[in-house]
């Protein structure tokens, strides 16, 4: 079927626009090329699926391992009971955080190391108090 009436050429299409050139033609149609290497697919496989959370780190904090290390440590002496507690304080707050494994170890041992902190500086009072007052063991 063909539209040869008035503003239309022989083979039923429009002349081209003033300005135009006549055999320019349309340009080449644009097909999707193949995906880029790294590039990510439309939908992911069958039986996967798209967490929007990032992932959250593996194993288990090294600083709470070390917080109740140090706190059972500190039974020998005080500067380790110490040093625990101050770990385990931080492995704490970077375990709630980052939703890594460990905040149990870490509570554990900002426990000890609370306790024993505790046990000595109560030890060094009384020997304080008992120095002070000059109290002799002996009769």
């Amino acid at each position: 079927m063909t539209n040869s009436g008035p503003g239309h050429g022989a083979d039923g299409f429009d002349p081209p626009a003033p300005g135009y050139p006549g055999g320019a033609g349309l340009p080449p149609p644009l097909y999707p090329g193949p995906p880029l290497p790294g590039a990510y697919p439309g939908h992911p496989a069958p039986g996967y699926y798209y967490s929007p959370y990032p992932a959250r780190p593996q194993g288990t904090n090294g600083k709470a391992i070390a917080a109740l290390v140090t706190s059972l440590a500190g039974f020998v002496c005080c500067v380790p009971a110490l040093v625990g507690l101050v770990l385990g304080i931080i492995a704490m707050r970077e375990t709630k955080s980052s939703g890594q494994d460990g905040y149990g170890l870490a509570l554990a041992g900002v426990v000890v190391g609370g306790f024993i902190m505790a046990g000595y500086l109560l030890y060094l009072g009384l020997m304080l108090l008992l120095w002070g007052s000059s109290w002799q063991w002996a009769p």
